[in-house]
C-alpha cells in the first residue's frame, strides 16, 4: 500500500502533542469557622488577562486537585454562592505539588434585592456544568449543533449525535423543557445558536424527576438556556438559498419559536436538493429505546420488513451521493395548563424523492467454482414520513405522577429501480408501508424520600405490508417447469401486536444500598405473511410450494427481576441482577402442526463500579443472557429478501444462549483537559444463528442453522488531552475487533471464518476564542478475513485511509470563511483512482444589525463525479462505484426576526 506522505506528517505532528509534564495543585476550600465548602469553583487563570487555564470544584468534604502543566505566574480564583471571591497567586511548575488551605468569607447581602452575577465562562456544581455560550462562540457558528461542537468535553459525530464523554445524552431540552427526546438532532441542526445564553450539563440524570435521588443513574442530559431577549418573544429565522451550475438547487430553512413559562412552540420547515439530511435519524423518535430505565416495557419491539434495496454508502458523508429533494414540516408545542398539568405535543412529517446510482463488481471466491457479477444499478424512492406524539403529565401531588404518552406514525414508500445485472436490464418495484400505534401509561408514587412504586403499561400495534416486483426471471435453476416464466412478484405482510404491564419497586437504603424488585408480564402475536409467484407471458401466476409463508407466532413472558446494589467503602458498587423468566411460546405454520414450548430460564448479571477517586473509574460486569428467537428467525419456508437471494427460518421456537464479559476503565470527566477511555468486551454465543448457503452466480438461497460457539472481542480506547500552550484538543482513537463462526456453503463441510477488523485515528481541533481555527485528523481502517475448510486456509486483507482538514477563519464579526477538504484512500483497489478529494467552501456576511446574514457556498470543489471503495467478506471481494453530486454554488440570505 502506498500512503499520501502527508498522511504521516499528520500523524508524527498529532502524535509529538501526547508527551507532556504536569504539576498538582491540591487543597482544601473552608468557611470563617472551618466549615468545608461543597461545590465550589476552583479556576487556574492568567494574572494579566484572566484567561480560563483549567477548572474543578470542590468535594463533599471541600477538597479539590487541579493539574497543570503551565508555566509562569497565575492566579488561582476560588468563588461560591454566597462567599466573597478569593484570588491566590501562584507560580508554576512546582517540583513538588502544591498543598492549599483556602478560606471564604460570608458575603453580606440586603434583603430587599439580590442581584447575582458571574463572568466565568465555567461553572460547576453538584452533578452539573454549566457553560456560557457566548465564551465559547468563535463566530462561525449557525445552529446549535456548531456551538456544542466548541465545548471542552462534548462530542457532536459526524451523524449529529451528541456525547458526554463517551456517553450520549438522553435528552436536549430548552429552558427545561423536552420536546424531542431523543430525536433531540431535528433541534440540535435547525435552531439557531443566537438564542443561547447557556449550556447546562446534568449528570447522573432521572428521566423521572420523582427517582432522583434513589435510582443509581449514569445517564447525562443537556439543556439549553435561552437569551432573556428570546423568552415570551416570538423569534426565529429564514435561511433562504439557490445557485447550481449543471441545474437548480435549493436549500431552505425556517424556525419559528416561542418559549415562554406557560407555552412553548417550536415550528420548523425544511427543504433542500443538495443531499442534506435536516433531521437525522428519526427512528429513536418514533421508536425511543431506553434500555434498564423504569417505563420502558415494550422498547425495542417492532415489526420488521423483510426485503430492502440498499443505498448504504460505508466510508464516505450520506450527503456526496443522496440525489434529494426533501421537505420536512414539525410542529411542536409544549403547554402548562397549570401546577400540575402539562401536554406536550410533537408532530412531524417529512417528504423525500431520491435518486441513487451504483456500479458493482463482485468477485466469488467458492470451494467448488469461482464467478464474478456486476451490477449496474439506479434507483428512485419517493417516501413519506408522518409521525404525532402527545405526552400527558399530571401531577397527582408533590410526591405521585401519571404520565400518558401516546403515538401514531405512518409511512410509505415507493421505490422504482433500474437494474443493468450482468448485462442484463431488469426493473424492480417495491412498495411498502408502515403502520405503528403506540400506547403507553406510567404512574410513580414516592412513598418517601428512599421509597418509590412505579406501575406501567404499553399497548404496540405495528404492520408493515410489501409489494415487491422483478421484471426477469433469474431462478431457471432453482424451479422445474418454468421456463415460460418471465417475471416475479413478492406479496408480504409482518404484523405485531404487543400488550405489556410491569410493576417496579426501588428502595434506597440508610447505607445508600439499592433494592429493585420488578414484576410484570408480556404477550405479543405476530402473524407474517408472505407469497411468491412467478408471472408467465399471459400474467398468469404460479406459486410454488417452499415458497409461501403463513406463521402465526404467539410468545408470552412472565417474569420477576432483582436487584441489590451494595455501597461498599471507598466509592465501590457492587451490583448483583437475578432475572427469572417463564416463557410460553406458540408456532402455527403453513406446514405443520402447532409447536408449544414453555420454558423457564434464569438471568444473572454481577457488576462492579468503583471509583478510586473522582478522576479514575473501573466499571467491570458479566451477564449470562437467554434471547427467545424472533419471528424472522422461525419462518418455514424461503423469502425473497433481494432481486437474487431467498432466506429461510429455522421452522422451530429456539432460545440463544451467551455469557458477556466487560472490562472498562474510565480517566478523568467530561470538561477536564484530559481525558481517556478503555474498554474491553468479550462475548461468547453458546448458541447463535448461522447460516448453510447455496451460491450461484443468478442466485443465492440461505437457510439459517443453529449451531453452538461464536466468539466475538472488542478492544477500544479513545484518550483526549487538551494542550492550552497551542489551545487545542488532540484525540487518539484505538479500536480492534474479532468473530469467529462457522458456515456451510455448497454442501460443503464447515468453514471456519475468523474477521478481523482494526482502527487508528488522530485528531486535533484548535480552540481559539477568534481567528483561524483548524481541525485536522486521519484514521486508518484494515479489514481481515480468514477462511478455514479442510485444514486449510485462505485469508483476505483491506487497508483505508480516511483524512481530513477542516479550516475557519473570523476576520470580524461580520465575516468569516470555512474550507472542509477530505481525503479518501483505498488500497486493495486495482486500478484507476486509489484517492478521492472533496472540499466545501462557505462564506458568511453579518450586517450590523445581525438581522440579515448574507452567505456563499461551494460544495464538491474539485467537481469529484464518481468515488469507489472495496471491501471483503468469508464469500467474495466487492468493487462499488458510486455517482456523486457535482459542484454546487449555493448564495442564501438568512433573515432573523
Amino acid at each position: 500500500m502506498k500512503t499520501p506522505i502527508y498522511t504521516y506528517l499528520i500523524i508524527f505532528c498529532l502524535a509529538s502533542f501526547f508527551s507532556f509534564a504536569q504539576t498538582t495543585i491540591n487543597g482544601k476550600v473552608t468557611d470563617s469557622i472551618g466549615k468545608p465548602i461543597a461545590y465550589a469553583n476552583v479556576i487556574l487563570q492568567t494574572k494579566q488577562q484572566k484567561n480560563i487555564i483549567s477548572f474543578t470544584s470542590t468535594k463533599q468534604d471541600g477538597s479539590f486537585s487541579l493539574e497543570t502543566e503551565e508555566e509562569g505566574e497565575y492566579l488561582l480564583a476560588f468563588t461560591s454562592l454566597g462567599y466573597t471571591k478569593k484570588e491566590v497567586e501562584i507560580t508554576l511548575p512546582s517540583a513538588n505539588p502544591l498543598q492549599l488551605e483556602v478560606s471564604l468569607n460570608e458575603e453580606q447581602m440586603q434583603l430587599d434585592e439580590v442581584i447575582i452575577t458571574s463572568e466565568n465562562p465555567i461553572q460547576t456544581k453538584k452533578d452539573s456544568v454549566i457553560f456560557d455560550a457566548d465564551s465559547f462562540k468563535r463566530g462561525d457558528e449557525v445552529v446549535v449543533e456548531d456551538l456544542l461542537k466548541n465545548l471542552p468535553g462534548v462530542n457532536v459525530e459526524s451523524d449529529g449525535t451528541i456525547k458526554v464523554g463517551d456517553r450520549e445524552i438522553e435528552r436536549l431540552m430548552v429552558d427545561g423543557d423536552d420536546l424531542f427526546e431523543k430525536g433531540y438532532k431535528v433541534l440540535s441542526k435547525n435552531m439557531t445558536s443566537d438564542a443561547v445564553d447557556k449550556i447546562e450539563i446534568y449528570d447522573k440524570y432521572s428521566l423521572n424527576k420523582l427517582l432522583k435521588g434513589i435510582e443509581e443513574s449514569d445517564r447525562v442530559a443537556m439543556n439549553i438556556q435561552l437569551k432573556e431577549d428570546y423568552k415570551q418573544e416570538w423569534f426565529g429565522n429564514a435561511d433562504l438559498g439557490a445557485g447550481g451550475f449543471d441545474q437548480l438547487y435549493h436549500r431552505n430553512r425556517v424556525n419559528l419559536m416561542s418559549f415562554g413559562k406557560k407555552s412553548k412552540y417550536y415550528f420548523l420547515g425544511n427543504t433542500n436538493n443538495i443531499g442534506i439530511d435536516a433531521i437525522g435519524d428519526v427512528s429513536q423518535m418514533i421508536r425511543p429505546l431506553r434500555y434498564d430505565q423504569p417505563g420502558s416495557v415494550g422498547d425495542g419491539e417492532s415489526a420488521k420488513s423483510l426485503l430492502g434495496l440498499s443505498t448504504d454508502v460505508p466510508q464516505l458523508k450520506r450527503e456526496r451521493t443522496n440525489f434529494n429533494d426533501a421537505k420536512l414540516a414539525s410542529i411542536n408545542a409544549i403547554h402548562n395548563l397549570n401546577d400540575q398539568m402539562k401536554i406536550r405535543t410533537v408532530g412531524f412529517f417529512n417528504w423525500d424523492n431520491q435518486d441513487f446510482f451504483r456500479n458493482s463488481t463482485t468477485d466469488f471466491l467458492l470451494d467448488d467454482q469461482n464467478f464474478t457479477n456486476t451490477e449496474d444499478f439506479s434507483m428512485n424512492k419517493r417516501k413519506f414520513i408522518g409521525f404525532g406524539k402527545i405526552d400527558y403529565t399530571y401531577d397527582i401531588a408533590d410526591n405521585k405522577m401519571l404520565e400518558y404518552t401516546g403515538a401514531v406514525n405512518f409511512s410509505d414508500n415507493s421505490t422504482l429501480s433500474n437494474l443493468v445485472f450482468n448485462s442484463n436490464s431488469t426493473i424492480e418495484s417495491l412498495e411498502e408501508d408502515n403502520q405503528l400505534i403506540d400506547q403507553k401509561v406510567l404512574y410513580t408514587h414516592k412513598l418517601n424520600e428512599q421509597k418509590v412504586f412505579l406501575l406501567s403499561g404499553r399497548y404496540l400495534n405495528e404492520e408493515s405490508p410489501q409489494a415487491y416486483v422483478n421484471n426477469q426471471f433469474l431462478f431457471g435453476d432453482l424451479f422445474e417447469n418454468a421456463e415460460d416464466t418471465e417475471s416475479v412478484g413478492q406479496l408480504s405482510k409482518n404484523k405485531m401486536q404487543f400488550f405489556g404491564v410491569e410493576a417496579e419497586y426501588k428502595n434506597r437504603k440508610k447505607s445508600k444500598d439499592l433494592f429493585e424488585a420488578v414484576l410484570g408480564a408480556t404477550h405479543r402475536e405476530d402473524r407474517l405473511n408472505s407469497t411468491f409467484q412467478l408471472f408467465d407471458q399471459d400474467n398468469n401466476t404460479t406459486e410454488p410450494n417452499g415458497f409461501q409463508n403463513l406463521t402465526q407466532y404467539q410468545v408470552t413472558d412472565i417474569y420477576a427481576k432483582g436487584k441489590y446494589l451494595y455501597k461498599a467503602k471507598q466509592n465501590l458498587n457492587l451490583s448483583l441482577n437475578l432475572d427469572g423468566h417463564q416463557l410460553i411460546n406458540r408456532l402455527n405454520q403453513l406446514e405443520g402442526q402447532t409447536q408449544n414450548q414453555d420454558f423457564f430460564y434464569l438471568q444473572p448479571k454481577l457488576n462492579m463500579r468503583w471509583e478510586l477517586n473522582p478522576k479514575n473509574t473501573f466499571i467491570a460486569n458479566y451477564i449470562y443472557s437467554t434471547n427467545n428467537a424472533s419471528i424472522i428467525d422461525l419462518y418455514q419456508n424461503n423469502i425473497l429478501t433481494s432481486f437474487r437471494g431467498f432466506n429461510r427460518g429455522i421452522d422451530q421456537p429456539t432460545q440463544l444462549n451467551a455469557s458477556s464479559y466487560m472490562l472498562m476503565y474510565r480517566l478523568g470527566n467530561f470538561g477536564d483537559r484530559f481525558f481517556a477511555n478503555f474498554s474491553a468486551n468479550y462475548i461468547q454465543n453458546h448458541d447463535f444463528f448461522s447460516s448453510q448457503s447455496f451460491i450461484q452466480q443468478d442466485f443465492q438461497v440461505n437457510e439459517k442453522i443453529l449451531i453452538q460457539d461464536q466468539e466475538l472481542l472488542n478492544l477500544n480506547a479513545q484518550i483526549d488531552r487538551y494542550f492550552k500552550a497551542i489551545s487545542s484538543n488532540v484525540k487518539l482513537k484505538l479500536n480492534y475487533s474479532e468473530t469467529n463462526f462457522i458456515n456451510f456453503v455448497n454442501q460443503s463441510g464447515a468453514r471456519e471464518v475468523d474477521n478481523k477488523m482494526y482502527n487508528f485515528g488522530i485528531e486535533m481541533r484548535s480552540g481559539f476564542l477568534g481567528g483561524f481555527n483548524y481541525h485536522i485528523g486521519t484514521e486508518f481502517r484494515v479489514s481481515q478475513v480468514e477462511v478455514t475448510q479442510d485444514g486449510f486456509s485462505n485469508s483476505f486483507s483491506n487497508t483505508d485511509n480516511f483524512s481530513f482538514l477542516d479550516l475557519t477563519y473570523v476576520f470580524s464579526e461580520q465575516f468569516n470563511v470555512s474550507l472542509n477538504t477530505e481525503l479518501y484512500y483505498f488500497g486493495n483497489i486495482e486500478s484507476g483512482n486509489r484517492d478521492y478529494y472533496f472540499s466545501d467552501f462557505n462564506a458568511r456576511y453579518i450586517t450590523k444589525s445581525k438581522n440579515i446574514t448574507y452567505g456563499l457556498s461551494f460544495r464538491n470543489l474539485f467537481n469529484t463525479q464518481t468515488f469507489r471503495n472495496f471491501s471483503i467478506s468469508d464469500i467474495n471481494t466487492t468493487t462499488t462505484s458510486y455517482r456523486l453530486l457535482p459542484r454546487i454554488l449555493l448564495i442564501h440570505v438568512d433573515f432573523r426576526f
